[in-house]
């Protein structure tokens, strides 16, 4: 099963199939950004994302083999069509791999089809990402 951009607006989101605990999505995460030494805290990082939740806000999460292996937050200025991407977090064993810009890529094009023409990535890794594929800004 290849590497699929889900977005959600709930930690609780029915993304694995087969859960072996209740909030084992959120835990997954949380574990994903607390091995992340570029991003802060897990616990810190998905309190950011709940409060987004409540205003509109997304979480995509790249879902392969039933696990999260990806996330990154998509947030709306709210003045223009401009989309925030931060706090990006790839597995540890997937790092370096080329699944960081695969995973990036999939995020702009369901964000494109939605309407979106300009992004804003806060990320180092995602700046570069988007800088070197030319995905900051949609091509008319």
């Amino acid at each position: 099963m290849p590497l699929e951009a889900i977005a959600i607006n709930n930690l609780d989101a029915p993304l694995i199939q087969k859960p072996t605990r209740e909030h084992e999505l959120a835990e997954r995460l949380q574990a994903l950004y607390d091995a992340d030494d570029s991003q802060p805290d897990g616990t810190e990082v998905l309190q950011i994302i709940a409060q987004g939740f409540k205003r509109g806000q997304w979480l995509y999460v790249g879902m392969f083999n039933d696990k999260p292996i990806a996330a990154v937050a998509c947030f709306d200025d709210e003045q223009t069509d401009t989309k925030r991407l931060q706090y990006l977090t790839v597995h540890s064993e997937n790092r370096n791999r080329g699944i960081e810009a695969k995973f990036i890529k999939q995020v702009y094009d369901i964000e494109v089809r939605k309407g979106v023409r300009q992004f804003a990535p806060v990320d180092s890794d995602i700046h570069r990402i988007m800088t070197d594929y030319g995905l900051l800004q949609v091509k008319a």
